[in-house]
């Protein structure tokens, strides 16, 4: 079972989304990204496709062509007793894959340690509670 958390997301013209987020550490990236279902980036980002690069990255099961988008979206993690920092993210969009995806630099800006990978359960970085995983929301 993968650990998924519960974001809330911010576009850069103010609309919002709450969703379920896989934490994806074998999502590689230098700086903490977002891969956003096409769908989910329609609702945040608006007319981002006029602006975004097309961008070739090796996925698990071969190479895939995303879009990286210009926009960013600001979002946090959201616990049913408390909320995590902010971060900015940078977005990658994509038309097959149908959850929320967290790189690994975004896993550690959210303050978050993936505590058992098999069951999903996971902790803020401040804190001993450990949490279970959301259920999967697909776009």
């Amino acid at each position: 079972m993968a650990g998924r958390v519960r974001l809330h997301l911010r576009g850069p013209t103010g609309t919002e989304a709450s969703t379920s987020a896989v934490l994806n550490g074998g999502f590689e990236v230098p700086e903490p990204h977002l891969l956003l279902p096409a769908r989910c980036a329609d609702s945040l980002l608006g007319d981002y496709r006029r602006t975004a690069a097309r961008e070739a990255m090796e996925a698990a099961g071969g190479e895939v062509e995303l879009l990286h988008a210009v926009e960013r979206v600001v979002g946090h993690a959201v616990a049913s007793d408390r909320e995590g920092r902010v971060v900015e993210f940078r977005v990658f969009v994509s038309d097959a894959d149908p959850e929320v995806l967290v790189s690994d630099g975004g896993i550690d800006a959210l303050g978050i340690r993936i505590e058992s990978f098999a069951p999903g359960r996971w902790r803020f970085a401040d804190e001993t509670r450990i949490r279970d995983t959301e259920a999967p929301q697909y776009w």
